[in-house]
């Protein structure tokens, strides 16, 4: 009995070990509380924060109240990320320093002319 005992805490003791390797993962959710509509999202690691990359919102518009999931490849290493939004009038904003490897959520909202953000961990 104390073989199986340990057989499945050992099984466990695994399945969280595999659990935590695969937390470094960028994928989140943006909760968008800007009180206007972005039209579009654009993500690149810190250290090279002016090599945007493609729209994620691949040309639909995120309404105020709503949410999206952005999904990353898998073997990304970054972590530190800047993330950039323009609005469905073209307004540009950008939110810097974001550990993604961290944060499940990020609420967005909106202070004069700059977009704020609340982690969710």
């Amino acid at each position: 009995m104390k073989n199986i005992y340990a057989a499945s805490t050992l099984a466990i003791a695994a399945m969280v070990s595999m659990a935590s390797a695969h937390a470094g993962d960028q994928d989140f959710t943006i909760t968008n509380h800007t009180g206007m509509s972005l039209g579009s999202m654009y993500v690149a690691p810190e250290s090279d924060s002016k090599s945007w990359g493609s729209d994620l919102f691949r040309g639909k518009v995120l309404p105020n109240g709503n949410a999206v999931e952005i999904v990353f490849s898998k073997g990304n290493q970054e972590c530190d990320y800047a993330i950039a939004f323009k609005d469905s009038e073209g307004s540009e904003y950008e939110i810097h320093h974001v550990d993604l490897c961290t944060v499940r959520e990020l609420k967005l909202s909106k202070d004069g002319s700059s977009i704020q953000y609340e982690a969710i961990k």
